[in-house]
């Protein structure tokens, strides 16, 4: 069930720094952070938008395609064509080039990072379906086996839960999760049907899987189960969660948001100031979204507004402890 609503915080474009599009955005201790074509990395200082990264993490132009950030907030990496890989200290204002790991230069398609800078563990996922784990101690990086969790099929997104679980959904529709020694459990989505592009984990076992379609698809990992819901008419390219809220996204500009209700739970069509496809969103106290050509639309003190009026429900109506303080940003990323 959904209706239009005009009761809450209304998104509004941003004047960008760049007109190289932007594929996703996350929030970390210093605000949030967007990566693009060409290498370009955006992020929003004093309420204005600036380049910090032009050229990628080697200066190669390669477009990134993927971003995460550690729990702590105080730390981005990012990846995208030929072998790109980097990260940028956001407390030092510096850049780090860890491209072409194991000498893969295949495009990387998506990242999950756990953990907080320093000590962070990451998946990065290519196009070919292989998933390459590693662990950060300081700046020294220890490269593990690459895998493949499902036939090869391109990994769409990957995603970790605030417990360090990793989870992967690939372009065939099929989903997958880490396992206790480091491997992978196909986890599936029963009668899918849809392509899928994103995903986003948080606390309580909660996963959410957005598709084409207008689909978004909810697994609860206590029972191993998925519940489809039709949320729009268009494709879903991105979901985004917090402890509060649901917010999905995509083709069109349209963008949904469930929150708890003490009445029959709904989807809220909020307005949007966009026609393009948003490719991704990232809730914080400002919550972000982006979109080609640079696109960069925001809803300032929203997290502010959900936190003041949050029953202590999750966004399906169940009871469950918050995660405790944290900076301001949510968990669960491509």
């Amino acid at each position: 069930m959904w209706s239009d609503s005009a009761t809450v915080r209304e998104w509004q474009t941003a004047e960008s720094p760049t007109q190289k599009t932007l594929y996703q955005v996350v929030q970390t201790a210093r605000g949030p952070f967007a990566v693009g074509s060409s290498g370009v990395i955006v992020t929003r200082r004093d309420g204005e938008w600036l380049t910090v990264v032009e050229h990628g993490p080697a200066t190669r132009d390669n477009a990134l395609r993927g971003i995460d950030v550690t729990d702590d907030g105080k730390r981005v990496w990012y990846l995208g064509g030929s072998g790109a890989l980097g990260c940028y200290d956001v407390e030092t204002d510096r850049k780090y080039d860890y491209s072409f790991p194991q000498g893969k230069t295949s495009t990387w398609t998506g990242i999950a990072v756990a953990g907080k800078a320093g000590s962070e563990k990451a998946l990065a996922a290519n196009g070919s379906g292989t998933v390459l784990p590693f662990a950060i101690d300081g700046f020294d990086v220890d490269w593990a086996p690459a895998t493949k969790p499902g036939s090869g099929s391109t990994i769409a997104a990957l995603a970790a839960a605030p417990d360090g679980t990793g989870f992967a959904v690939d372009t065939s529709g099929s989903a997958y999760k880490t396992t206790a020694d480091d491997g992978w459990e196909d986890i599936g989505v029963v009668n899918a049907q849809v392509g899928f592009n994103d995903i986003s984990a948080g606390p309580n076992g909660r996963v959410y899987v957005a598709g084409g379609t207008g689909k978004l698809y909810r697994y609860d990992d206590s029972y191993n189960a998925w519940t489809p819901i039709q949320v729009g008419a268009n494709a879903l390219e991105t979901v985004a969660i917090d402890d509060q809220t649901v917010l999905v996204a995509g083709g069109g500009g349209q963008i949904y948001q469930r929150t708890p209700s003490d009445d029959v739970p709904r989807w809220d069509r909020l307005h949007s100031p966009t026609n393009k496809t948003i490719r991704d969103v990232a809730l914080g106290q400002t919550d972000v979204g982006v979109t080609s050509g640079g696109g960069i639309i925001v809803r300032d003190g929203s997290g502010t507004e959900r936190k003041n009026e949050s029953d202590g429900t999750s966004p399906d109506g169940d009871n469950y402890e918050g995660r405790g303080e944290q900076y301001d940003g949510s968990s669960g990323s491509k």
